[in-house]
């Protein structure tokens, strides 16, 4: 890192905690809602390969039509989508991951990571507090005597 201060402004900008913190929401509200990561990684599985939208449907268990759609183009206003569109009858069309799509596979490994070593931990560390706070509402504490 330069320290004279003569790097680009969005070097610069990516340790100030709000700008940061702002870059960071943005890009988790593109990639962590429900559908974004298994289309992330049914992309990625194709290893560059284009996928047809009824091999994405069918890949994904769940995921209806219309909330792949909505994804999809979530994705291609955010860059990490190509849509190619051929000039057919039946319409006929293609989703790759672009290189910014690309550039989250490791990121996305390494949370895959984490969960795997963590994400047993999170679980019983939610269960403990939603037990701890059941039994603080089940348990109410004696009223105050009232002031004079």
């Amino acid at each position: 890192m330069d320290h004279t201060g003569n790097e680009p402004a969005s070097r610069r900008d990516e340790h100030v905690p709000g700008i940061c913190h702002q870059r960071i929401r943005s890009t988790l509200d593109v990639i962590a809602n429900k559908w974004a990561v298994p289309v992330i990684v049914e992309l990625v599985r194709a290893k560059g390969e284009p996928l047809r939208f009824t091999q994405l449907v069918r890949a994904i268990p769940g995921i209806t039509q219309k909330e792949l759609t909505k994804q999809l183009r979530e994705m291609e206003a955010a860059g990490l989508v190509r849509r190619k569109v051929y000039p057919v009858v039946p319409p006929k069309v293609e989703y790759t991951l672009t290189e910014l799509g690309w550039s989250l596979d490791p990121v996305l490994d390494a949370l895959a990571r984490w969960a795997a070593t963590y994400g047993n931990l999170v679980a019983e560390n939610q269960a403990r507090f939603r037990a701890r706070r059941k039994a603080d509402s089940a348990d109410p504490q004696e009223p105050a005597p009232p002031s004079r």
